[in-house]
C-alpha cells in the first residue's frame, strides 16, 4: 500500500505503511529481546478530536522554513508520536536500511513497549542531513541541538506549533496549535487512505481498539459508495 502526499510539486511517499508492537525485555545482561505485546486495559477519548485536514497538513509542512523544525513536524505527523515519545528517539533507534524507527510507547504502566514504524524517504533524508550537519552519533537524541545535548523540551515543541500554526495557517488555528493535533491528523489521514484500523491502532500505540475507533467518525468514508462497490463484487445491481 502506498500513501502519497504532494508537497510543492514533489512527491513524498509513505510506502508500505506497517507497524509492529513489541515489549522490550532483558533476557541476559546487556542483551535485550523484542517479544510480541498483547495489550489490555481501556482508556478512550471523551472529548471531540481537533485535527487538520490533509490540505492543511500539506500547507503546514511545505511552508516551515527551518530544516530542523520541518524535520520535527514531519516526524510527529508521520509517526503520529506523542510528543514525549518523539523526544526520546535517538539516532540508534533509526534503521536506515529497513527505513524504520523504534518508538518507545508511553502510557503503558510497568511495560517497556516499543513499536516499529515505517518512515518515508523524505524524512530519512532530513534525518541524514541533520546527522551529517551536526556530526551526531548513535547515542545522540534525534531532536537535540548539538552532539551530546538533550532533546528539545515538549514546551519548546508546543511553542513551535503555536508559531507555525498561526503564521502559516492563520490565527483561527491557534487553539489547534499543539503536537497532539498532528497525531490526530495522521490517524484520520491514514484511515482515509485505507489503512486498516487495526494497523492504525498499532501505529498510535493504543492499548485498546476503542481508543482508535473514535477516529472513525472523523474519517471521510463514503458509506453509500462502499455499499455500491460491495454489491458490484457480488453481482448485485
Amino acid at each position: 500500500m502506498k500513501i502519497k502526499l504532494i508537497i510543492e510539486g514533489e512527491k513524498m511517499e509513505f510506502t508500505n505503511i506497517e507497524a509492529y508492537e513489541y515489549e522490550e525485555i532483558n533476557v541476559k545482561k546487556n542483551k535485550k529481546e523484542l517479544v510480541v505485546y498483547k495489550p489490555k486495559g481501556k482508556n478512550y477519548y471523551q472529548d471531540d478530536i481537533k485535527y487538520l485536514k490533509e490540505y492543511e497538513v500539506i500547507k503546514l509542512l511545505s511552508n516551515i522554513p527551518n530544516p530542523f523544525h520541518n524535520m520535527l513536524f514531519l516526524f510527529m505527523f508521520e509517526t503520529a508520536a506523542r510528543i514525549g515519545e518523539a523526544m526520546q528517539v535517538k539516532l540508534i533507534d533509526i534503521d536506515f536500511y529497513n527505513k524504520t524507527v523504534k518508538l518507545k510507547t508511553l502510557k503503558r504502566r510497568n511495560k517497556n513497549i516499543v513499536r516499529v514504524l515505517t518512515l518515508s524517504e523524505s524524512l530519512l533524508n532530513m534525518i541524514l542531513m541533520r546527522e551529517k550537519e551536526l556530526g551526531l552519533s548513535n547515542s545522540d537524541y534525534l531532536f537535540c541541538k548539538k552532539p551530546g545535548g538533550k532533546s528539545i523540551t515538549a514546551q519548546a515543541a508546543n511553542k513551535l506549533c503555536k508559531k507555525y500554526f498561526v503564521s502559516i495557517l492563520g490565527e483561527e488555528y491557534e487553539e489547534l496549535a499543539h503536537p497532539h493535533t498532528l497525531r490526530h491528523s495522521r490517524a484520520i489521514q491514514l484511515l482515509n487512505s485505507g489503512v486498516p484500523i487495526t494497523q492504525v491502532k498499532t501505529i498510535l500505540g493504543h492499548a485498546n481498539i476503542m481508543n482508535t475507533l473514535v477516529y472513525l467518525k472523523y474519517a471521510d468514508k463514503d458509506i453509500q459508495e462502499s455499499i455500491r462497490k460491495s454489491n458490484e463484487k457480488l453481482g448485485l445491481r
